[in-house]
């Protein structure tokens, strides 16, 4: 009886292993390739949005999704060299009275607002990267062998957080300051912090074997 009863509870956490695997955040390189002179990638990343963190933005706690993308040089006998780092976020909110998402694109010092009607929506415009330029074309070497790393970290935002958030975003006071010490110092944070977090390398490639 010990017996059945222990195979049982074996069964049981089986059972329920692959929905505690399938909320964790996975992130694909899809293609990279040259394009308007900067290399660009394309890349999706999947399971960020769970139900836990959708409940929590439609209860009021908005999200920041960021990502970061780094363009690094192989060097065979030597350490690494990274050329370039580009870091990026939504603020993710829910507007009750629309019945909308809200999102707040935040890049290089830029602002863009956008809406989402359902949660498809919203994973396409956060979740599913386009042609993203990571650098121009003409930083790159011919003779040299390149690869691309992404990182991509969620967290639910404190009142605290999303104060600040929306004085960097209004243009307050102190803007440089604030850019250099505020908002984008947290989204760095956010990346040696207990968001949930996940990252992706690409295969290493030569600038002639780039498509278009």
């Amino acid at each position: 009886m010990r017996k059945l009863a222990f195979a049982l509870a074996v069964l049981s956490a089986l059972a329920f292993l692959p929905s505690v695997c399938a909320s964790q955040p996975l992130l694909s390189i899809l293609s990279l390739y040259s394009e308007d002179g900067h290399l660009c990638v394309d890349f999706y990343l999947k399971n960020a949005l769970e139900k836990e963190t959708l409940n929590s933005i439609r209860n009021g706690v908005p999200a920041l999704l960021s990502y970061k993308v780094e363009v690094w040089e192989d060097k065979a006998n030597w350490y690494d060299r990274m050329l370039n780092t580009v870091t990026y976020s939504y603020k993710i909110a829910y507007d009750n009275w629309d019945t909308l998402f809200t999102i707040d694109a935040i890049t290089q010092g830029r602002q863009e607002t956008g809406r989402a009607r359902n949660v498809a929506d919203l994973i396409h415009m956060v979740c599913n990267q386009k042609k993203f330029e990571t650098c121009p074309i003409s930083t790159l070497n011919r003779d040299d062998s390149y690869y691309v790393t992404i990182q991509a970290a969620i967290q639910s935002l404190s009142a605290e957080r999303v104060k600040e958030i929306e004085s960097w975003l209004g243009g307050g006071d102190g803007g440089e300051e604030r850019e250099a010490g505020g908002l984008l110092g947290f989204v760095v944070d956010m990346f040696a912090s207990k968001a949930r977090r996940v990252e992706a390398k690409s295969n290493i490639f030569a600038l002639e074997a780039l498509t278009r």
